[in-house]
């Protein structure tokens, strides 16, 4: 084939009008595998065994109850309940546990009830009714024990020590089982943030018993950690997880409860010693 030497071509260059030998050929390139997703498992979730929250919704409606009675009779229930120093070294003992139904005013209400309607049904689904209620009331003590120790002697009244008691509860509920429950650390941390939150309020408003908060909320945690549900995964024979158990013992749990109770009772009458 004639060409110009002042034209010039790439080495090995084909003009396009040349037939190319079939020595010349290169092989044809190999089917490039398609690009196939991995298979999708279904992802299987073993629920965490709960209770129906019934008692949470029994107590906020009692306090509603409550709180409606004391305005028709003229606060006369605060005046017979709200925790009052004297009145409780004179004998009146039932004002350490009277002050959880009793609120003062519409804000008070309706703040702690919203509390208890977030709150109570997580804390009632997982420890069960009792547990709960242990947990409610026992804290509850240990808020007016603290507010009668190192408050000061004005009326105090609300649930709201109770209501520390259920969110602390939640603390070690959550870390003792870290290794089955999803998303431990980012919960604690969500828990924590309303608890500090909440404290910090406490103590920059002069009117909120602060030391009913303190000692609401050490009663919970202690209370939880020592009861709080044992989560196992049990798994089938295929190596699947089949369901999760409490491990817990009940009687181990309700001696806990009596002990602290007894506890309790016993700090309440040396704190009445100390201010008579």
């Amino acid at each position: 084939m004639d060409y110009r030497p002042d034209e010039p071509r790439r080495p090995f260059e084909v003009p396009p009008d040349r037939p190319i030998h079939p020595l010349e050929r290169r092989p044809p390139s190999e089917p490039t595998a398609p690009n196939i997703p991995p298979p999708q498992y279904p992802v299987r979730r073993i629920e965490v065994p709960q209770s129906t929250p019934i008692f949470s919704y029994v107590i906020l409606g009692i306090n509603i109850l409550v709180f409606l009675a004391d305005i028709a009779t003229n606060q006369m229930l605060t005046q017979l309940g709200a925790k009052y120093n004297p009145g409780i070294i004179q004998g009146e003992y039932w004002r350490f546990i009277t002050p959880m139904f009793l609120h003062a005013g519409f804000i008070h209400i309706a703040a702690n009830s919203y509390f208890l309607y977030i709150v109570g049904p997580q804390v009632e689904r997982a420890f069960g009714h009792f547990r709960f209620l242990a947990i409610y009331f026992l804290s509850g003590f240990a808020a007016s024990i603290a507010s009668f120790t190192f408050g000061h002697n004005s009326v105090s009244v609300g649930a709201s020590g109770a209501l520390f008691g259920l969110i602390g509860a939640l603390l070690p509920l959550i870390y003792r089982n870290r290794n089955v429950l999803a998303n431990s650390g980012r919960r604690i941390g969500s828990i924590l943030q309303v608890i500090i939150i909440n404290l910090i309020l406490g103590f920059a408003i002069p009117y909120i018993d602060y030391w009913a908060h303190i000692g609401g909320l050490i009663g919970g945690l202690a209370l939880a950690w020592l009861t709080t549900p044992r989560y196992a995964v049990r798994y089938a024979l295929t190596g699947e997880a089949e369901r999760i158990e409490d491990e817990t013992s009940p009687a181990v749990t309700w001696f806990w409860y009596g002990f602290i109770g007894v506890v309790l009772i016993g700090l309440a009458f040396f704190a009445i010693q100390l201010q008579r």
